[in-house]
């Protein structure tokens, strides 16, 4: 039965539908994080879906408009496996695909921390003279550093004088607490806008970090999104700059230097945009783009599909045609990028991987009453954590997608 003649009606769930901008809005449901970017004319459907008519009803009021009649079925399956659709006549999914094989919809998973804070409490963060503070604390690093360029953080100031096992898990424990502090001030800041987050374990390729899904921030207008990305960066830079300010006033001690070294390089990593970094997301808001990393995915699938003369596996029809314009030139990027910073582990880090484990083997051989030993079982204690739940947090990853909001 074609869709000119369908009786049933559709029931969709509770959906933000933004401005349309360039010929697209975006559409998305705030709770589980998944938002699309999608042309007028899906726009159009989905608001004469949510007026109750049925599917016919539908179908005579777009070629009424556009003098050809839509695809529903496809455009339906779509809205589907995105999770926005509750019913299509008797039919019921509820909050997402059943059927076997379908694709599981992504959701916001994680610890949801300052969901209950009344947004009023945090408002002060993105003031006016708070937002002030936060571009003087950008301005004066460069500043610091340029005056006083023997201050800049260097490799050597990781070694905080513990010896070795003792200075990789005091390392590690600093890095930890500096990222949750960069989750904490996104998950604050996007309170203070009345959205909230969820915190949760995650991966950047090959490095395992912690991540802040902020998915509902997109129900926002995009001047309002900046604060809430830029915030753990913010926290990041602020950090630098106390340490800055410290070994400017004498305190130069470890582990002061190590903190302003690891700041710097979490700022330097955010800069990767070809990953779902803080830059990434203030590029795709400030350009108005949809979901750039998965169509780009999906792009770039599609062109190996072609050139191994196979079909298309993704449907790209109802992304803009603005957005592909900027996904081919990001595909270049996105493939380099990746391809660099998984070529120089290869290349580089996992023979120096492979070093350390054998050389640690060999100490450990050397019995536990040698400081080699101890050295070498805490340094591989650390290593088989790192990698160990970084494989769990990828593959759990893969099995239940996360929103394109997660950063």
């Amino acid at each position: 039965m074609t869709s000119a003649v369908r009786p049933e009606t559709v029931t969709l769930f509770p959906l933000h539908i933004g401005e349309v901008e360039d010929g697209a809005a975006e559409v998305g449901r705030p709770e589980t994080g998944v938002f699309v970017s999608l042309p007028e004319q899906g726009i159009e459907i989905i608001r004469d879906l949510q007026l109750g008519l049925t599917l016919g009803e539908v179908s005579a009021n777009f070629a009424r408009r556009y003098g050809e009649a839509p695809d529903l079925d496809d455009f339906l399956t779509a809205l589907r496996d995105c999770g926005f659709v509750r019913q299509v006549g008797q039919e019921r999914f509820d909050d997402g695909p059943e059927e076997v094989g379908a694709a599981p919809v992504p959701q916001m998973r994680g610890w949801r921390l300052f969901a209950t804070l009344p947004a009023e409490r945090v408002s002060w963060l993105v003031s006016r003279p708070a937002l002030a503070a936060w571009v003087a604390v950008w301005l004066a690093i460069p500043a610091i550093l340029l005056a006083r360029p023997d201050l800049t953080p260097r490799g050597t100031d990781g070694r905080i004088g513990l010896g070795v096992a003792g200075d990789a898990v005091a390392l590690t424990i600093l890095t930890w607490v500096l990222l949750l502090g960069h989750e904490f001030a996104h998950l604050l800041v996007a309170r203070a806008r009345g959205c909230s987050g969820v915190l949760r374990i995650s991966h950047r390729l090959y490095l395992l970090v912690a991540e802040t899904d902020m998915s509902s921030v997109r129900s926002l207008p995009r001047a309002k999104r900046y604060a809430p990305y830029l915030a753990g960066m913010t926290f990041t830079a602020l950090a630098l700059l106390l340490s800055l300010v410290m070994r400017l006033s004498g305190v130069d001690s470890q582990p002061i230097p190590a903190i302003a070294f690891l700041c710097l390089t979490t700022l330097l990593l955010e800069l990767a945009f070809f990953m779902r970094t803080d830059v990434y997301y203030v590029v795709v808001t400030w350009l108005r783009l949809g979901n750039l990393m998965t169509d780009t995915w999906h792009f770039v699938g599609n062109q190996l599909a072609r050139l191994l003369r196979r079909p298309r596996r993704y449907d790209l029809s109802t992304v803009p045609a603005r957005e592909l314009r900027i996904i081919r030139w990001y595909s270049l990027i996105l493939v380099v990028g990746v391809a660099v910073f998984i070529g120089q582990f290869v290349l580089f880090g996992l023979p120096l991987l492979v070093s350390f484990v054998r050389d640690s083997v060999t100490k450990i051989a050397s019995g536990p009453d040698t400081v080699g030993f101890w050295d070498a079982a805490v340094l591989l204690l650390l290593a088989v954590a790192h990698f160990g739940v970084l494989g769990v947090v990828a593959l759990l990853r893969r099995l239940r997608p996360v929103a394109e909001g997660a950063r």
